[in-house]
Parts: C-alpha cells; structure tokens; sequence
C-alpha cells in the first residue's frame, strides 16, 4: 500500500487535535487525524461525555460530548480524514518530513506532525490473565463490552467490574440472554468485582437514579448475581472458555460458567511508542517552545496536555491557544517565511470563502 501523503499529521483527535485541524485549515494547510481510540473526542468522549465544562469562553456550560460535536461542526468545511483506532508505532525523519507508520500497518508521509495525544493513548484495563490473551486476540468470548453479533440468548455471561459502564452492561446482558419471544433462559448474568462497593458516576439527569434502581431490582429477583470476588484463574473446554475460578475475600475458591467475559475496568493512558522517539521529555511530558510548540525535533509539535513548558497549565482553552499558535509556527515551517498579516474571522473574505459563509 502506498503512504498516504499529507502536509500535516495529527496524533490525537480530542478536543485540541481537532481545534488544530480548524487552525491549519485557517492557514489552507491540510491535514489527517490519527487517534488510538475507536471515537473522535479524547478524554471528553472517553471519561466524560455527559459532564458540564465550565471554562469554554462564550458558553455557560456544555458536556464533554456537545463540545467534541461542536468543534466536529466547526472543522467539517475542511473535509479533514479522521483515523480511528489507528496508533502510531514508529516516527522516522526523512529529507523532507516524517515518515510515521500505525500499528495496523499504514504508513503516512507527512511534512510535519503535530502531537495532541493529550495524556496518551486510553487503552481497556484488563485483567492479568495470560490464558485471556488468546481470546481477546481472536475476539472471542473475552470483550470490554456486549459483543453486538454475538448470540446471547441462553449464553452464561460475567461481567467484572463495578463502575457505571459494568452495571449498565449487566442490565443489558439480562435482556440478552433471553430466548426469542421470551421463552425460558438457562442463560445467566453475573456481576463480579473485589469491592461491594459500586463506583456509580455523579449524573446531571435521573440516570444515576434509574440505573441504581434497576440494579437492585435484578438482585432481588435473582436475575442478577453479584459476587464480590476476584477472578484468579479461567477454565477451558475443548479451547474454548467455559468457567471463570472466583477468589472470594475470604480466601476460597469457587467456579462459575462462562461463555462471555467482560472486562469493564475502565480506561488507563499510555503514552505508549512516543517515549521512543528521542523527543526530550520532562515528567512523561514533551517539552516545548512556548512560542511556536515545537518539539526537541524541528517539524514536530507538540499541544494539550502532551507537552510541558513554563507556566504550561493543563486546559482545554490553553490547548486551544497552544494550537493556533502552532497553526502560524507550521505555516512558517513548511513556507520558510515568515506568517502573513493576521487576518480576522470576522471580516477575512479568504477565511470567509474557506468556511463557507
């Protein structure tokens, strides 16, 4: 397959990748976007999509969803392609640019990349379980949520984990299980986590309340179990899993079925092949120019919660700042020139026709 050609290269598509994209776009500089993750959005889409953000200038409040849609809104003139669950494996410099090469193989020729990986790539925490790599390799019965193709009428299905995301899987596994036209199921659901202790996320909405509500009322009536255990150990039959071994806190041991295991432990960063880059780093961070936020490697830069500098504060509307500035630094890079006069939104007719309006 032949690289993709570009003038910029994005790693990250959260909130300040995609404002980089609005930024470049300004500049008539074109762009792809690589994320790790399987949606657009970063943090906000990942951790928290249905909370208020407070300190976007302009709006009283917006979720974390509503501001990733927004600036979705705001880049659409510009046609940019977005790469998800793409990482980037390898960077390597060439005469003219980079040439940087994902994990599945797709290799981009870029003349410069901007890093807005925020605080790293979020990957599903798993249990340590060699036996499990297997299955999560060949996705088969080990998941991070329901598997929608998947027939689960009947099917024995263990979910571990104990925030929000676990229990609403478990509800939605109770329905799933049942037989076509609500014939009995020896299907069964089973909640395990190592604390009893439900971690529930604070809602704007009566979600919270409706969620607790149906979870207790699938323990009383026996649709659902919930054991506080941990799982030490799996069986298989025939290579395929067929009982998860619990570890209770009283230190004995017990079997139950399993056909699907869920792992809902949430999300974890890793900075993961941007540590090998030769990039100077200060605490996990990449340190750069507070002028023009490039990198220790000319052609690199670095916005959001990636880099670090004097007085570097980890916001959204700093990262906003850090990507126009890089916008006016990248077109002075790739022209050799120094950036044009500054125009306006409001009264450029070139920007005016770029957006469309």
């Amino acid at each position: 397959m032949s690289p993709i050609q570009t003038e910029v290269l994005i790693i990250g598509a959260g909130p300040v990748g995609l404002f980089q994209v609005f930024q470049l776009g300004l500049q008539e500089i074109s762009a792809h976007v690589l994320d790790a993750h399987d949606q657009i959005g970063g943090q906000c889409s990942a951790l928290y999509p249905d909370k208020y953000i407070y300190d976007i200038p302009g709006i009283k409040k917006i979720t974390g969803q509503q501001l990733v849609e927004q600036l979705q809104n705001q880049i659409a003139p510009f046609k940019t392609p977005v790469h998800l669950g793409s990482y980037v494996q390898s960077l390597k410099p060439l005469e003219d640019g980079f040439e940087v090469t994902t994990q599945k193989g797709v290799t981009f020729k870029a003349k410069c990349v901007v890093i807005a990986a925020g605080v790293g790539a979020f990957v599903h925490k798993e249990l340590p379980l060699a036996e499990l790599k297997e299955f999560r390799a060949n996705k088969s019965q080990v998941f991070n949520s329901l598997p929608e193709n998947a027939d689960l009428p009947g099917k024995d299905i263990v979910i571990y984990g104990n925030n929000e995301h676990a229990v609403t899987t478990a509800l939605k596994a109770l329905e799933s299980i049942k037989a076509v036209n609500n014939a009995p199921s020896r299907g069964s659901v089973t909640l395990v986590y190592r604390r009893d202790k439900l971690e529930l996320e604070e809602l704007d909405s009566s979600g919270q309340e409706l969620l607790r509500t149906g979870f207790e009322h699938a323990l009383k009536t026996g649709e659902l179990d919930f054991k506080v255990a941990q799982i030490t150990a799996v069986q298989t039959n025939n290579s395929s899993l067929s009982h998860v071994i619990l570890t209770g806190t009283d230190g004995l041991e017990s079997r139950i079925k399993c056909d699907y295991l869920i792992e809902s432990l949430g999300l974890s960063p890793k900075l993961g092949p941007i540590t090998e880059w030769e990039l100077a780093m200060q605490r996990r961070s990449l340190t750069v120019s507070p002028e023009t936020f490039c990198t220790s490697i000319p052609g690199v830069f670095a916005v959001g919660d990636i880099n670090t500098y004097p007085g570097k504060k980890k916001l959204i509307l700093s990262g906003f700042h850090e990507a126009t500035l890089a916008a006016f630094a990248i077109a002075s890079h790739l022209t050799g020139r120094q950036s044009g006069p500054l125009e306006y939104t409001s009264s450029s007719t070139r920007i005016h026709k770029l957006l469309g309006v």
